[in-house]
């Protein structure tokens, strides 16, 4: 059945061979109250431990573009279920942050991201995974992180968690707002392996006073609860999201589900899941040109709790159950229980904000998201640390300069040159051939020691 689905699919979307190359600009709510850049402005940094990597994401409000060169991980092991691991890890992160994979080697490992009562935030190309991390078997399934040499519990396993509940801050100042998700890719375990549905919580979940949030291209893969959009039915908060060209594929549920406020979700692509956008309390939705494949439920709401959506131009591939107003639109598929239909909905994301130049014909939706969606798609040359313009050292042997990423010298032919880390490990070598010759810095930002033939000296990489 699943090869007759996959072949019906190429039919009915063409093969979506003339698609156009994906504009990547942010748009959605995220760009709404004053938008949202992140770190844009502050310090570049490129920290190379965990420790370094917290003190820079967890201050309160210094914008700083954070790259993301390598994984993270607590480096502190563990045998989890009879499966080694390491313990897990939060960061809590600030304001006025960007943090950004460089290439395709940025992941977080069992550390996960709090947004508590926080603003204007950009993550983008890095990949998260919550699996196997130690966890609390009390049913809450709190991460279990080494603190000190103690277990300690540190909170929800959610990849990315976005809150506004922090007690300790003023209740005018519990908001969390401004945020662009972009380009990552989250997973944990097959969901069919995994039943514990509640083992891993969230991928990216949202709750209490936090909105102006757009959640783009990433791809999600093998987990139960994909993305939540309000923490209950007394969450009443204003909540306004924008999911578009996200790639789901193998998620039991959740992609969303959303109560209260407003919701867009456009040129989406859910392959292989079970429930999909779930319309709950009193929330509205535009659900816009998307594909939905083998689905049991791709969209399908709560009558008793008068969620609503408005459905534009989809394509229904393969699904068990659909809205009843989409229903010829879906070869094979029966209608949603009376109980689980969606009211009309009244949201226009057009009146709020502009996406035509990124919205997508939905029969470029099937080749466009998998191709463009996750990490090592997007060009991060704009988060290369500044050019040092002038030369940090010359003399009549050899010239030097940093630039965004990279050392480079200038010496005679011939002569030996070695870039070597704080700890005297020779990292790049290479031979002058009288040209400018290019050494990357495998380390990022700090202190290295150049040696040219056999002078030498100490540099800073910014």
């Amino acid at each position: 059945m699943k090869t007759i689905h996959l072949f019906l699919a190429f039919i009915l979307l063409g093969g979506a061979s003339q698609a156009a190359e994906p504009d990547f600009s942010q748009v959605g709510f995220s760009t709404m109250g004053g938008g949202t850049t992140g770190g844009q402005g502050g310090k570049v940094v490129t920290p190379v431990t965990l420790e370094e990597l917290k003190a820079f994401a967890e201050d309160p409000a210094t914008p700083y573009v954070i790259r993301i060169t390598q994984e993270f991980n607590s480096g502190k092991p563990i045998v989890v279920d009879g499966v080694p691991s390491t313990y897990g890890d939060v960061i809590r992160l600030g304001s006025n942050k960007t943090l950004v994979g460089i290439g395709d080697a940025a992941f977080f490992q069992r550390i996960g991201l709090n947004i508590q009562c926080r603003s204007n935030i950009i993550i983008r190309n890095i990949r998260f995974t919550m699996r196997h991390v130690p966890y609390s078997k009390d049913g809450e399934n709190k991460v279990v992180g080494l603190v000190d040499g103690v277990e300690t519990l540190l909170g929800d396993p959610d990849c990315i968690g976005i809150q506004a509940d922090d007690e300790s801050v003023p209740e005018s100042d519990r908001v969390s707002r401004n945020i662009w998700i972009d380009h990552n890719e989250f997973f944990n375990e097959d969901p069919a392996v995994m039943t514990d549905k509640d083992r891993y919580d969230g991928l990216v979940d949202t709750k209490n006073n936090s909105y102006n949030i757009t959640i783009s291209w990433n791809y999600f893969h093998d987990h139960h609860k994909a993305s939540l959009i309000g923490k209950g039915g007394s969450d009443s908060a204003d909540h306004k999201t924008t999911y578009h060209h996200n790639y789901f594929r193998n998620i039991a549920a959740r992609l969303p589900l959303f109560r209260y406020g407003v919701g867009h979700l456009f040129n989406n692509l859910m392959v292989a899941s079970e429930n999909g956008a779930n319309a709950r309390v009193n929330s509205d939705l535009y659900i816009e040109a998307n594909v939905f494949q083998d689905s049991k439920k791709p969209v399908f709401g709560k009558v008793s709790e008068n969620g609503a959506a408005t459905l534009v131009d989809n394509r229904w591939i393969g699904c068990d159950r659909v809205p009843a107003t989409v229903l010829s639109e879906a070869p094979g598929a029966a209608p949603l229980s009376a109980s689980e239909e969606i009211l009309p909905g009244k949201f226009r994301p057009s009146s709020v904000y502009s996406y035509a130049p990124v919205l997508h014909r939905v029969d470029e939706v099937a080749e466009v998201v998998p191709r463009y969606s996750g990490v090592g798609k997007i060009n991060t040359g704009e988060y290369d640390p500044p050019v040092s313009s002038p030369p940090l050292s010359r003399d009549g042997a050899f010239e030097v300069r940093v630039r965004g990423g990279e050392v480079r010298v200038q010496a005679p032919p011939g002569v030996g040159i070695e870039l070597l880390d704080a700890r005297g490990m020779a990292r790049v070598r290479v031979v002058s051939t009288g040209g400018p010759a290019s050494l990357p810095v495998p380390r990022g930002a700090g202190f290295y020691l150049l040696r040219v033939g056999s002078a030498s000296r100490g540099i800073l990489v910014p």
